[in-house]
């Protein structure tokens, strides 16, 4: 059998809980870095819980592809904020600001950014010449 590029339903539900698991690191980690009291810890509070509120929607609707995508963009924000912020020299807050992003990023964002499902139209062929 010829692999496939087509995600199944159980490649998109497997982004949720991970995605779900990482929003809520990222919400609470402020409180386990003692960062809570500082200015820019609503940055984890927000961005945290709008990645467990499309965690949990991507749960239910697991064919919803711009969930993805919005992930990669929260990825990225999680990864500069940092030096956004000016806690790149807290070398806690700062890998852990890495380690959630890539875990965004890469693991939730492009998986089911990029690797769409794939379906056709009943009407559509398919060339089989080489």
């Amino acid at each position: 059998m010829a692999p496939t590029n087509q995600c199944t339903h159980n490649d998109l539900r497997a982004a949720g809980p991970i995605a779900f698991l990482a929003g809520v690191w990222f919400f609470v980690s402020p409180w386990f870095y003692d960062s809570y009291v500082l200015d820019n810890a609503w940055n984890n509070w927000i961005v945290g819980a709008a990645i467990v509120i499309l965690a949990a929607f991507r749960l239910g609707y697991p064919f919803a592809v711009w969930i993805g995508w919005v992930n990669c963009l929260l990825g990225i924000w999680i990864f500069a904020s940092p030096w956004i912020y000016g806690y790149n020299v807290d070398h806690r807050r700062l890998v852990n600001s890495l380690c959630v992003s890539v875990a965004i990023f890469f693991v939730v964002g492009l998986h089911n950014g990029i690797r769409a499902p794939q379906t056709s139209h009943p009407n559509q062929q398919t060339s089989t010449r080489s």
